[in-house]
């Protein structure tokens, strides 16, 4: 797969994608790779072709209109995003592609559209967009069969496709008679070793603040376990006024600090230093169900033992490699049961467990099935 023409495209901000991230650090390294998406990745020898736009809400509402009434194809090509890409593609030199990475549903077509003979499209599915936001009426009357649309018209036009777990893989075979390959979303290797627990029992959990996530579940929580537990939040103000709701109920306990967030590449050096990772996510949509989120392996990274509700992807890991604590269900007090039960000796079992864990688990075992995947495209039958 050496010396390739590389295109990786996401309408995200590359600089906070993780996971485009990884795709363009580890190309990089012996390809020749362009980048298209909302912001530069700033990363050494990658160039990046901007297509960040400015939201008309009359076109927003145009577009969400066409998809309703089922023109699905021309909410597409209006979309401003859409119209942005075409416009910068065309003054850009992405001739002589060998291969194109597109990053969600809404980046295939694009791909598809400029391609070349011989180029090929891997599709990174990342998760499962038809049922993407199924807990949001909006989201089902607007996009659900839009996305129906573009997984059943253009995914089986790409030469490969990938996704984050066997969940959701079993979902596009039983929809859509695909078969993606399995990329997770493990973190790059850190070598670090557990810190020793203490008696006063540090948790951390690292992420968005967002509604759909519950994170006030975790908090209230602290109201069930004992007094040898302490939890960190460190979280990103991606919805004020929920972040803002957070901090009253933060307010009112001692054993819950708020603190501030860290750069992405520092997350888990930083979070060393603590016992276990926490994480209750409320299954209200697909994708909830069946998570296995970037912070389930920094915290591996980490070399924390992990307390979760029993969302299953991550609940198969934790189980296989005895690395912490599944509640029976949802429920705070559940999971605060689960905690009261460990001792410090069972706490630093758990870590030594994860020590050993994320030597195989990271992202330097999923590129190599990223570059045989990508290998085998480009080999000759």
């Amino acid at each position: 797969m050496d010396n390739k023409r590389i295109l990786i495209i996401s309408f995200s901000n590359l600089k906070n994608d993780s996971r485009v991230k990884r795709q363009i650090n580890y190309l990089k390294k012996q390809n020749k790779v362009l980048t298209m998406g909302l912001a530069d990745p700033e990363i050494e020898d990658v160039n990046f072709i901007d297509i960040s736009f400015k939201l008309n809400k009359f076109h927003l509402l145009y577009t969400m209109f066409l998809s309703t009434i089922g023109l699905f194809e021309k909410s597409y090509w209006k979309q401003d995003q859409i119209k942005v890409a075409q416009k910068k593609i065309k003054s850009s030199n992405l001739e002589n592609l060998d291969l194109i990475i597109a990053n969600d549903i809404d980046s295939v077509p694009l791909a598809l559209s400029i391609k070349s003979n011989n180029t090929k499209i891997i599709f990174d599915a990342h998760e499962y967009s038809p049922l993407e936001h199924n807990d949001n009426l909006v989201w089902r009357i607007v996009f659900k069969k839009y996305k129906t649309y573009l997984i059943q018209k253009y995914a089986h036009l790409c030469d490969s496709m990938l996704t984050v777990c066997d969940g959701i893989v079993e979902e596009y075979k039983k929809v859509f008679q695909l078969q993606p390959i399995v990329i997770t979303n493990a973190c790059k290797f850190y070598d670090l070793k557990p810190s020793k627990t203490q008696d006063k029992i540090k948790m951390i959990h690292h992420g968005l603040s967002l509604p759909t996530r519950k994170i006030e579940n975790m908090i209230l929580m602290m109201d069930e376990v004992d007094e040898r537990f302490e939890l960190h939040l460190m979280l990103m103000q991606n919805n004020k006024s929920y972040y803002n709701k957070l901090e009253a109920l933060i307010a009112t306990r001692n054993n819950v600090l708020l603190i501030p967030s860290v750069p992405t590449d520092e997350i888990v050096p930083f979070t060393n230093k603590y016992d276990i990772g926490l994480y209750i996510l409320e299954p209200t949509n697909f994708n909830n169900a069946n998570a296995l989120p970037n912070k389930f392996f920094e915290f591996i990274q980490s070399r924390l033992a992990i307390a979760i509700g029993p969302s299953p992807e991550m609940s198969k890991i934790i189980e296989s490699n005895q690395i912490g604590v599944i509640s029976s269900d949802f429920t705070p007090k559940s999971l605060a049961q689960q905690l009261n039960k460990l001792s410090i000796s069972d706490i630093d079992r758990m870590k030594k467990n994860t020590d050993i864990l994320a030597n195989s688990l990271n992202a330097d075992a999923n590129m190599l099935i990223l570059k045989q995947e990508i290998q085998s495209l480009f080999t000759v039958e």
